[in-house]
């Protein structure tokens, strides 16, 4: 697209996204769109109790959603800070891992990626995706 104004004219860029992403939001949706209580054999769970029960339970890994695939499978998506990834895993109704994706944040991000203060922070847990805390500074403005 090109933008004309005040005497400048300037390509503006479409923000790329990456196989990886495209794979994830395709079979899951959009980042956040999932449930946050899924039925697991008849059995309500929350994403802790979920992660607890798959062994994903660390404080860098922060689930984020999560939901039923047309087959019968089920998925967790969580954010895992240590390799700064959106991941994403398949599992069946006895809790036996069947797969596995995952994509840089900076997929989502793009350059905002190097303006967070990185900490054990996933912008879609339990906070808004790139939520007021993202863009606070300190002091609290």
């Amino acid at each position: 697209m090109i933008l004309e104004g005040r005497g400048e004219v300037g390509a503006v860029e479409e923000q790329k996204i990456t196989i990886a992403r495209r794979e994830i939001e395709d079979r899951y949706g959009k980042i956040g769109d999932g449930k946050k209580i899924l039925f697991v054999n008849g059995v309500p769970m929350g994403l802790s109790t979920l992660s607890r029960r798959l062994a994903l339970q660390f404080s860098d890994l922060v689930p984020i959603d999560a939901g039923e695939l047309a087959d019968g499978t089920y998925w967790l998506r969580i954010y895992d800070n240590e390799q700064r990834k959106v991941m994403v895993v398949e599992f069946d109704r006895e809790y036996g891992f069947t797969g596995e994706r995952g994509a840089d944040i900076m997929d989502w991000l793009g350059d905002d990626y190097f303006r967070i203060r990185w900490r054990a922070f996933c912008p879609a847990g339990g906070e808004e995706w790139l939520g007021a805390d993202a863009s606070r500074v300190k002091g609290g403005k």
